[in-house]
C-alpha cells in the first residue's frame, strides 16, 4: 500500500517529468546545454493572459514549478504537494463529532443536580473541547498508520549556499506541527516514509543541480529517540560551484541595444551558473523588447562547462527582435449572457481599451488595457491578445491585430450588509449599482447606510445592553449616522484616460467623543486616472452645506468660546465648506487583508478656502501620509511596520506661530484598535476632563459673585482635545496559530505616537509645541488576536501604558433646561474665573479667562489597571 500511494502522488504532481531525481552529470569532461526560450504557441503567438479570481494555490504553484513546494507545519498557504507523512484515513471519516461530544450531552444531562456555576464552566471547557480536539484527532488518524515512527525534528547539514528554511520547502518529509511537538495533545502528528525520504535525496540533488551546485552530495541521517521518534537530517556536500566565465550576447543592434539594456543583468561573469539566473535574464530581454514595439522578440540561450576542474562555463544568449511592429486592427469578439441580448457595442468596447489601433505594440500595454477592462466588472472573462498569425495582415510585418475576448457579466448588482461595532452597534449598508446606465458603459451607484441603531434615539431595543458601555460616554451617539449619496460614473471623458464621476450625498458622522457633522446637502466631482500600474491619483473638488457639533468644553478649552452666544457661532448654523483634494495610492502587497510582503503608501491632501466657495471660518490645509512595509520572516511569521504623519494648518495658512482656527472636524487624533492600541479611541495626546459631582461654590466679593470648584476629585469622561500634527508609528509581529492556522493569528507590537499643537498656547494653559519631540512620542507595547471571518478579522488587543493620565483642565456641564441653555462651568482647582447671578437663578462665568490645566485626574497604579483593550473588524493597517 505504501509503494501504490507514492505512485499515485507522483502521477498527480504537475510536470511531473521535470521533477523526477536523475542522476548529475558528471563533470568528467566537457558538455554542452540549451535552452530554448519557450515559445507560447506554434503559431508564435504570445498566449493572452486570462484574469480570473485569484487562487493562492496557483501563486504557489507558479513560484515553485517542480511541484516539491509543500507547508512545513501546516502555516503556509498553497497547494502542497504530499508530504511524506500521508497516509489513508483510517477509522471515523474526519467530518464524524469526536467522542468527546457525547461526553458533553452526558454533561448537560446530569447538570441539572449541580450548581449553576459549575455548568457554566463545564459548558465552556466542553465547548473549548469541541473546538480544538477535532483537529488533533483527525490530523493522529490520517497523519500516521500504526506503528510508524513520527519526525520529531528535521535539519539540514552542510548546506552554506542556501538556508535550511529554504531547503524544507523542496522535501516532502516534515516534521510534526509545534503544537504536537511542544504539548503532544494538539496539532499534526507527521510520521517517516522511506520512500518519500529517498525521493527528497533527489529532490535536493536536482534543486542544487539548477542552481550550479553540480558535484553536489546529499545523504541522510535518521535517529530514533526513547519515545519511538525519529531525527531526521540531510547531510549535504555542495561542493564547488560552476561560475561563468564568458556571456555573449549577440543579434542586438544600435536600436534594440538600448531597449535591451544587458548590463542591467544578474547574469555576467564571475556569477554563479543558476538556471534560474539564466532564465530570468531570458525573460528580461523578452520583456523589453515585446514591451517596446516588438511582439515576436525571442531569447535563445546555451552554455558549456569547459572546465571541469575550475568549474568555468561559457553562456551564449542570442536575441531575436523580430520586426518593430505596430497595432493595426483591434477585433472584438462579445458573447453576452444566455438569452440575453449584447450590451456593449464595439465602439463602447474599443473607448473601455487603454490601447488604440496606431499604438506602439506593447505586452505590458495589452495587460494594462485587459486588467482594466476586467476591472469594470463589466464582464465575466476578459482576454487581450495578439492574434494569431492567420489572422496578421498578409505582407505587412510592421502591423499586429490584436483580438478582444470578453464575455458579458450582469449590468445591475445590489449589495447588502449587516453588522456590528464597539463604536456603533448595529449599522447596515445597501448599494444599488447599474454598470450600463443609459448605455455607453456609465455607472449609477445608490448607496445608504446607516450606524449607532440601537443605542441612538427612537432606535433603542432590550434596553440598549446589545450596544457597547462605552457609547454612553459618547454625547454624539444619541443620534443615528446616515449616509446617502448618488454617483454618477463616466468611463473616459473627451477621450483622456480617466474616470470621471459626479456625486450628491447627504449625511451625518461622528467622531467619538471629539464631532458631529451633519451634512444637509453637498456635491463633488471628481477624476481618477492610473499614472502608472497600481497607482490612482484622485483629484476632487466638494462643496457642502452643514455645520459642525463639538463638546463644549473642548470648544471653551481649546477655542476659547465658553458661553452659549461665541459657541453657536461655531456650531448652531449651517455654513458652505469647499474642499479641492488629491489622493494617491500605492497598493504592492501579496494580499490585501492580511498581507504578508510588500509595501503600501497613501498621500492625502485636502485645502478648503474663500476663494473656492467655503466660509471664512471653514479655511485649512489638511496633508496626511500613511506608508507600510510587509515582509515575512519565516513561514508562519510577518513583520509589519507603519508610519502615518499628519498635520493641518488654519486660516492663516503658517507653520509658525500662528496657526488659525482649525474647524474641529479637521482636527487630528489619535488612539484605538487601528492606531497607538494602548489608548482607547482618540486619548492620545491632552485631554479635557468632565466633573462627576456637583461643583462647590465660593462667594467672590460680591454677593452675585462666585467661583466653583471640584471637590470630587472624580470625572465622568474624557474630552480629547487632539492636535494640528501627528505622528504614529506601529511595528508588529503576527504569528499564524499552531491550532487553525488559516482562521487565527496572533500579535505582539509596539505602538508609538503623539497628538499635539503646533503654534499658540491652548486657552487652558497648556503650552503647545512649536516643533516635534521624541520625548512627547508614547509607547505602548501588547498582545492581540485576530480571528478571520467572512466579514473581515476581528480583532482583540491588550496594550500597556506605563503613562499617567495628564493633567488638564476640568470642567461640569449642566443638562439643558426648558429653554435650552446648558452651562459650562471650569472648575479646574484654583481657578479665578468669576460667575454672575442670572435673573433666571442660574449661574455663567465671565467670558475671557483660560481655564487652567490644573486639574490632576486619579491614576492607575496596578499591572491591571493599565491595560488598554480595544477591539475592532477589519484590518488594522
Amino acid at each position: 500500500m505504501r509503494r501504490g500511494r507514492v505512485a499515485l502522488r507522483a502521477a498527480a504532481l504537475p510536470k511531473a517529468a521535470s521533477c523526477v531525481p536523475s542522476p548529475s552529470r558528471p563533470l568528467a569532461g566537457s558538455h554542452e546545454s540549451h535552452i530554448q526560450s519557450p515559445v507560447a504557441a506554434s503559431d508564435g503567438a504570445p498566449r493572452g493572459l486570462r484574469l480570473s479570481a485569484p487562487a493562492e494555490w496557483q501563486r504557489a504553484a507558479a513560484r515553485d514549478r517542480c511541484g516539491c513546494r509543500r507547508r512545513p507545519g501546516g502555516v503556509l498557504r498553497g497547494a502542497p504537494v504530499p508530504a511524506a507523512h500521508a497516509a489513508p484515513a483510517r477509522g471515523a471519516a474526519s467530518g464524524q463529532a469526536p467522542r468527546v461530544g457525547r461526553g458533553a450531552a452526558r454533561g448537560v444531562t446530569d447538570g441539572g443536580r449541580r450548581r449553576r456555576a459549575r455548568e457554566w464552566w463545564r459548558g465552556a471547557l466542553t465547548a473549548a473541547l469541541l473546538l480544538l480536539l477535532p483537529a488533533a484527532l483527525r490530523a493522529q488518524s490520517s497523519e500516521c498508520d500504526p506503528g510508524e515512527r513520527e519526525i520529531r525534528s528535521l535539519k539540514f547539514r552542510g548546506n552554506h549556499a542556501f538556508r535550511g528554511s529554504e531547503l524544507a520547502l523542496r522535501v516532502s518529509t516534515t516534521p510534526s506541527s509545534f503544537a504536537r511537538r511542544t504539548f503532544r495533545v494538539f496539532g499534526k502528528r507527521r510520521c517517516l516514509d522511506s520512500d518519500e525520504l529517498r525521493l527528497d535525496v533527489g529532490r535536493l540533488r536536482l534543486f542544487y543541480n539548477r542552481h550550479g551546485y553540480y558535484s553536489a552530495a546529499v545523504d541522510t541521517s535518521v535517529v530514533a529517540s526513547a519515545d519511538a521518534r525519529v531525527r531526521v537530517t540531510f547531510l549535504i556536500t555542495e561542493g564547488p560551484p560552476v561560475l561563468v566565465d564568458t556571456l555573449r550576447i549577440t543579434g542586438l543592434d544600435s536600436a534594440t541595444a538600448p531597449i535591451a539594456n544587458t548590463s542591467e543583468l544578474d547574469l555576467r561573469p564571475g556569477v554563479v551558473l543558476d538556471r534560474t539566473r539564466l532564465q530570468a535574464a531570458i525573460d528580461s530581454i523578452k520583456t523589453r523588447l515585446r514591451d517596446n514595439g516588438f511582439p515576436r522578440a525571442d531569447v535563445a540561450a546555451s552554455y558549456t562547462v569547459y572546465d571541469t576542474i575550475a568549474h568555468r562555463a561559457r553562456v551564449a544568449l542570442e536575441v531575436i527582435p523580430g520586426e518593430r511592429a505596430r497595432i493595426g486592427q483591434i477585433r472584438v469578439f462579445d458573447e453576452p449572457l444566455t438569452g440575453a441580448p449584447r450590451r456593449l457595442s464595439d465602439s463602447t468596447v474599443l473607448r473601455l481599451l487603454s490601447v488604440s489601433s496606431g499604438d506602439e505594440y506593447s505586452e505590458h500595454a495589452i495587460a494594462d488595457a485587459q486588467r482594466e477592462l476586467y476591472q469594470s466588472d463589466l464582464f465575466r472573462h476578459v482576454e487581450v491578445r495578439l492574434a494569431p498569425d492567420s489572422a496578421q495582415p498578409k505582407g505587412d510585418s510592421t502591423r499586429v491585430t490584436i483580438d478582444v475576448e470578453l464575455r458579458e457579466n450582469f449590468v445591475r448588482q445590489v449589495d447588502t450588509e449587516v453588522g456590528w461595532a464597539v463604536l456603533d452597534c448595529f449599522k447596515g449598508r445597501a448599494v444599488l449599482v447599474d454598470k450600463n446606465f443609459l448605455g455607453e458603459a456609465r455607472r449609477l451607484e445608490l448607496t445608504a447606510q446607516v450606524s449607532k441603531i440601537g443605542h441612538a434615539e427612537n432606535t433603542r431595543f432590550a434596553g440598549g445592553n446589545l450596544c457597547s458601555s462605552r457609547m454612553e460616554q459618547d454625547p454624539f451617539s444619541s443620534e443615528v449616522n446616515y449616509f446617502l449619496n448618488s454617483t454618477f460614473r463616466l468611463p473616459t471623458l473627451f477621450g483622456l484616460r480617466g474616470s470621471p464621476a459626479i456625486s450628491l450625498y447627504s449625511e451625518r458622522r461622528g467622531e467619538y467623543q471629539a464631532f458631529l457633522r451633519t451634512t444637509i446637502i453637498g456635491g463633488e466631482a471628481s477624476l481618477t486616472r492610473d499614472l502608472r500600474h497600481e497607482l490612482p491619483l484622485r483629484l476632487a473638488y466638494s462643496l457642502e452645506y452643514g455645520r459642525t457639533d463639538a463638546q463644549p468644553a473642548l470648544l471653551c478649552a481649546v477655542f476659547n468660546r465658553c458661553d452659549s452666544e461665541s459657541r453657536a457661532l461655531i456650531t448652531g448654523s449651517n455654513r458652505p465648506l469647499a474642499v479641492a483634494s488629491a489622493h494617491l495610492d500605492r497598493l504592492r502587497t501579496d494580499n490585501p487583508v492580511n498581507p504578508r510582503s510588500g509595501t503600501t503608501l497613501r498621500l492625502d491632501l485636502r485645502g478648503a478656502a474663500k476663494a473656492i466657495g467655503s466660509d471664512e471660518d471653514q479655511q485649512f490645509i489638511k496633508g496626511l501620509a500613511d506608508g507600510s512595509y510587509y515582509r515575512p520572516l519565516s513561514p508562519g511569521v510577518t513583520f509589519a511596520a507603519r508610519l502615518r504623519l499628519g498635520s493641518v494648518l488654519g486660516r492663516n495658512f503658517s507653520f509658525g506661530d500662528t496657526v488659525g482656527f482649525v474647524p474641529p472636524e479637521e482636527r487630528l487624533y489619535a488612539g484605538g484598535a487601528a492606531s497607538v492600541r494602548g489608548f482607547q479611541q482618540n486619548e492620545l495626546g491632552d485631554l479635557i476632563y468632565i466633573a462627576e459631582g456637583a461643583p462647590r461654590l465660593t462667594t467672590g466679593a460680591s454677593a452675585d459673585t462666585v467661583f466653583f470648584e471640584d471637590t470630587s476629585g472624580e470625572f465622568r469622561r474624557v474630552v480629547p482635545v487632539g492636535g494640528n500634527s501627528l505622528i504614529v508609528a506601529n511595528l508588529e509581529l503576527r504569528f499564524r496559530s499552531a491550532i487553525y492556522p488559516e482562521l487565527i493569528q496572533f500579535t505582539t507590537f509596539l505602538d508609538g505616537g503623539s497628538v499635539w499643537q503646533r503654534g499658540g498656547n491652548f486657552s487652558n494653559g497648556v503650552p503647545a509645541l512649536s516643533s516635534f519631540s521624541l520625548k512627547r512620542l508614547r509607547w505602548t507595547p501588547g498582545v492581540g488576536v485576530r480571528v478571520f471571518t467572512p466579514v473581515g478579522p476581528f480583532q482583540m488587543n491588550v496594550g500597556y501604558n506605563p503613562y499617567p493620565r495628564p493633567a488638564g483642565a476640568i470642567f461640569y456641564d449642566q443638562a439643558p433646561d426648558e429653554k435650552g441653555f446648558a452651562p459650562l462651568y471650569c472648575v479646574s482647582p484654583g481657578n479665578q474665573i468669576p460667575a454672575v447671578l442670572l435673573p433666571n437663578g442660574g449661574y455663567e462665568q465671565i467670558s475671557g479667562g483660560s481655564c487652567p490645566a490644573t486639574y490632576n485626574p486619579p491614576q492607575k497604579n496596578s499591572f491591571f489597571s493599565r491595560l488598554t483593550f480595544t477591539f475592532s473588524i477589519g484590518p488594522d493597517f
